[in-house]
C-alpha cells in the first residue's frame, strides 16, 4: 500500500519510518518545501501524481515557547488549514484511510491520571500551546 506521510522528518514521523512494520509498505515522505500543505492546489497536484491510498498527518507548524506565546493564532490558523485541505482532497479523491495524528497538548495540562480520550478540552491547557492544541482536536 502507498501511504504519504506528512512531517516524517518530525518526532513522530520519524519513529513511524522506523517502525518495523514500515518496510512493508511504499511510504511517500515529501518534506514541507516539496509539498505546501497550506496550499491546496498543491496537495491535489501531489495526490493524483503519486497515488497515495492512506495518509497519515504527522506534520504541523511548532515552535518553542517563546514562539507559541508571541504567535498563537499562527500555530492555530496554520495547523487547522493544513488538516482541513488534507481532508478535502481525501475526500475529494476517494481516499478512505486517513490518520490524523494529535499530541498530548490536546489534554488538560495537569491530568493527575492516565488521560481517557474524553478528558479532551475539559480542563486549561498548557497556555504556550493552545493554538497548537486546539488545532489538533479540530
Amino acid at each position: 500500500m502507498k501511504v504519504l506521510l506528512t512531517g516524517s522528518s518530525g518526532m513522530v514521523g520519524k519513529n513511524i519510518l522506523e517502525h518495523a512494520s514500515a518496510k512493508d509498505y511504499e511510504i511517500l515522505t515529501p518534506t514541507s518545501s516539496d509539498l505546501n500543505l497550506l496550499v491546496i492546489d498543491e496537495i491535489e497536484k501531489f495526490m493524483l501524481a503519486n497515488k497515495p491510498e492512506c495518509i497519515i498527518h504527522a506534520a504541523g507548524l511548532v515552535g518553542g515557547i517563546h514562539a507559541n506565546i508571541n504567535r498563537p493564532f499562527d500555530f492555530l490558523a496554520n495547523n487547522l488549514l493544513m488538516g482541513l485541505n488534507l481532508v478535502t482532497i481525501a475526500k475529494k479523491l476517494g481516499i478512505k484511510k486517513f490518520l490524523n495524528l494529535g499530541s498530548s497538548c490536546m489534554y488538560p495540562r495537569n491530568f493527575e491520571e492516565a488521560i481517557p480520550e474524553k478528558a479532551l478540552l475539559t480542563g486549561e491547557l498548557e497556555e504556550t500551546n493552545e493554538g497548537y492544541a486546539i488545532a489538533k482536536v479540530a
